[in-house]
């Protein structure tokens, strides 16, 4: 019974056309795909720059800004892409304890440096997982125009806490070799993406190839994460989007009354961004056109006068077609 869980990694390793088989010795750099990393009051803030709007990511329990990179790679060609590490995280330099009082106030304080530097572009929140708790419940303001959620809904959540729970004592608390860790996301389908699981795993193991953070000692926090996200989504004032890798995660009734884009990713896990990033892009851009989100302080005065019927964002265009990644 004991040596199963080392023949399941052998027998994943085989099954991945050796493409890891050689060991991963290349902790991908966050300039690949991000153009400038600070270190602001012990938080780790990435970007980069290209137009308007700005979409602020924001990575979920046990991840870090890495988890985004392919998707930040898509959204750069017609956006500008903010991201950081949150406390405890990547890089974070920040101790305190992960409550949700602390986690808004880290990303108050990351949107406060976004508009230092950009005091007349717009901001939408893109969340994923407890990303998307601290994406909904942040205070409403009027330069924050669109909210997007990415797998995470609260019935759910609080529904899955003992599955979470139980999924996370018995995965391993460490790895021989990062390439073996990629290999256990891979096998076990946390991520699906081969390409995303080489980027980003490396970043969530420490020097000792254990995990940086210990997501069962989180366990205390998870009610207060979950509990609000449906009334912080709803109550939210301008444009939103839901992305769901799952039809049952979400309620038929909420389904067919929604008045927002839901897009279901049936061939992607918990981590859709990682999974289909080219595809998400392609949703987020069309979002900005089709919602007519205004990208700047100036367009949203023009969406004052000439109403949603007359505005049209001056938002660039994505390059790739639906049609082409379906």
């Amino acid at each position: 019974m004991n040596a199963k869980p080392q023949s399941i990694l052998q027998h994943s390793h085989e099954a991945l056309n050796g493409q890891f088989r050689n060991e991963y010795t290349d902790n991908q750099n966050w300039n690949q795909y991000y153009e400038n990393l600070v270190i602001h009051n012990g938080t780790p803030i990435y970007w980069a720059m290209k137009s308007e709007p700005i979409i602020l990511l924001i990575h979920g329990a046990g991840h870090c800004a890495m988890t985004f990179a392919l998707l930040v790679q898509e959204l750069k060609t017609f956006c500008s892409c903010f991201s950081y590490d949150i406390i405890s995280h990547g890089l974070s330099q920040r101790k305190e304890a992960l409550t949700m009082k602390n986690l808004l106030s880290e990303c108050e304080a990351v949107i406060e440096f976004i508009r230092i530097k950009c005091p007349n572009t717009n901001i939408l929140l893109l969340g994923h997982s407890l990303g998307a708790a601290i994406a909904s419940k942040i205070k409403h303001q009027s330069y924050i125009r669109g909210l997007i959620v990415i797998d995470m809904i609260e019935s759910k959540a609080f529904e899955s806490i003992q599955i979470m729970d139980d999924q996370l004592r018995k995965r391993p608390s460490l790895f021989s070799s990062y390439s073996s860790a990629i290999n256990y996301h891979l096998y076990n389908n946390l991520i699906r993406n081969p390409t995303s699981a080489q980027i980003t795993v490396p970043h969530y193991l420490n020097d000792k190839l254990e995990w940086k953070v210990d997501l069962i000692g989180t366990k205390q926090y998870w009610e207060q994460w979950f509990e609000g996200i449906q009334n912080g989504f709803d109550t939210f004032p301008y444009q939103k989007m839901l992305f769901i890798a799952e039809s049952d995660r979400i309620p038929a009734e909420q389904f067919l009354k929604s008045r927002y884009p839901i897009h279901l990713f049936e061939k992607s896990g918990h981590n859709i961004h990682e999974d289909e990033p080219v595809r998400m892009a392609k949703h987020i851009s069309d979002f900005l056109y089709q919602q007519r989100v205004p990208i700047n302080s100036s367009e949203t005065e023009k969406l004052k006068q000439l109403g949603i019927i007359g505005f049209r964002p001056k938002v660039l265009s994505y390059k790739i077609e639906l049609k082409d990644i379906i």
